[in-house]
């Protein structure tokens, strides 16, 4: 699936959850502002992931490749992670009382899973692959978190880069 395509439809469906939100609590700006916050700029993650390798210094074809992952071998996706969801859930109940409180949490905890549930279906990979805790169990590892099909797909597209 091409990259715009892919970031429509998470961009859509975190604005949906965020107008669902929004609009349930009657305060539809601030359930689109965090839908789009928890349901799309998570993928702000992968920019974490570039500056952890190569610093301040951002070369936009670089980072559209992935050369970040390629090269260090290492899938870390810190705002990628099931983990997220009863954390949120269970501040959104704890905050209930502040229906403000409430609803900022509901919203980012249902846009995020939104956006790992449709990763899951565009990426093909498996629901334990979005768990911080099994990336971490296996050292944030490429060859250990991805099939040997997929890693194979990196090696081959490292080498179509030249590098």
């Amino acid at each position: 699936m091409p990259l715009t395509l892919h970031l429509f439809i998470h961009f859509a469906l975190a604005a949906l959850i965020g107008y669902y939100f929004g609009r349930r609590f009657n305060h539809i700006w601030l359930g689109l502002i965090l839908g789009i916050i928890g349901g799309f700029l998570i993928d702000l993650d992968h920019v974490l992931e570039y500056f952890l390798f190569y610093g301040l210094h951002f070369n936009f074809t670089y980072f559209i490749e992935s050369r970040q992952f390629l090269l260090t071998d290492k899938i870390r996706l810190f705002f990628h992670a099931w983990e997220y969801f009863p954390v949120l859930l269970l501040i959104a109940w704890l905050g209930r009382r502040q229906q403000i409180l409430k609803m900022v949490f509901l919203t980012l905890a249902f846009a995020g899973l939104i956006h790992l549930i449709t990763d899951v279906v565009i990426n093909g990979y498996s629901l334990p692959y979005y768990s911080i805790a099994y990336r971490a169990q296996h050292h944030f590892s490429a060859p250990e978190l991805l099939s040997p099909a997929d890693y194979q797909q990196n090696l081959d597209y490292k080498q179509e880069l030249g590098i």
